[in-house]
């Protein structure tokens, strides 16, 4: 019997550790969120695609600025979006609300060097050797994307992380020495996951808006994968959930890396 794995972040000392090692990675364009006069809900994803905001799309405020909008305006927005990237499908089923376009920029307070940074949610970065294992690995199950590295500090991910002077997290990253050139750090790739599984228990909608395409979530979902909710592929998102799951075989072939900053907990 296959056995399953979510790939996650190991737990760090504080918050300003778990900000210091990965930073945080940005996608300046995507689609905005929604206020639909249907359900009524104002809401927008975090779904990241592989697809590049091109420049006749980057001077739309609704692009850049993400402000919820109404159905019908969105609507017309995703058109002009799937027209201008040569997509085909329906507005809310091909595209959502939400979802992040790339380019992606990577901004660290340390030098990286770990394998996995978790520097966003929705998609893991990682390291040159972990990009090529898992393309040889599943091909067609991932995207990848290059992650362009803006802001790098000089410093030893290994050192004590810096208390700013705001105290927030967030905010170490402006008050440490950076590289001059971002480039002259290891590269770093986006890994987007194609394919998700089956709903796990209690979390098949109960209710979908037939204007925005929400899905409504029941109250007892469980955050567990089932043998029964396998697609067959060997990297895959548990459905209604962030969480990034492979199965043995995968797990054991990144393993095998000895790789860093990653943990592999049964689900």
């Amino acid at each position: 019997m296959t056995a399953f794995w979510s790939v996650q972040s190991p737990d760090y000392e504080s918050d300003y550790e778990h900000s210091y090692i990965n930073g945080s990675l940005e996608h300046p364009f995507g689609l905005p969120g929604i206020e639909c006069d249907i359900c009524g809900q104002t809401w927008g994803g975090i779904r990241i695609l592989k697809y590049e905001c091109l420049p006749e799309l980057r001077g739309n405020k609704d692009v850049y600025e993400g402000w919820p909008i109404g159905r019908e305006h969105h609507a017309r927005l995703q058109q002009q979006v799937m027209r201008a990237l040569n997509m085909r499908g329906e507005p809310f089923v091909a595209l959502r609300p939400g979802d992040e376009f790339q380019p992606c920029f990577l901004d660290v307070p340390s030098r990286p060097q770990a394998d996995f940074l978790w520097a966003s949610l929705g998609s893991m970065v990682v390291s040159e050797r972990i990009k090529e294992t898992l393309l040889c690995l599943c091909p067609d199950e991932v995207a990848v994307c290059p992650v362009t590295l803006r802001k790098i500090g000089k410093r030893s991910a290994n050192l004590p992380p810096p208390m700013p002077s705001t105290g927030e997290p967030e905010d170490i990253i402006n008050e440490v020495p950076l590289l001059e050139d971002g480039a002259a750090a290891e590269r770093y790739y986006e890994i987007l996951v194609r394919n998700e599984s089956g709903y796990p228990p209690g979390g098949t909608p109960v209710s979908i808006c037939p204007g925005c395409k929400r899905p409504e979530i029941g109250k007892g979902r469980e955050i567990r994968m089932q043998s029964e909710m396998w697609k067959g592929q060997a990297i895959f998102v548990l459905a209604t959930t962030l969480y990034i799951i492979v199965t043995d075989d995968a797990k054991k072939a990144i393993e095998q890396l000895r790789p860093t900053n990653v943990v592999f907990l049964p689900i």
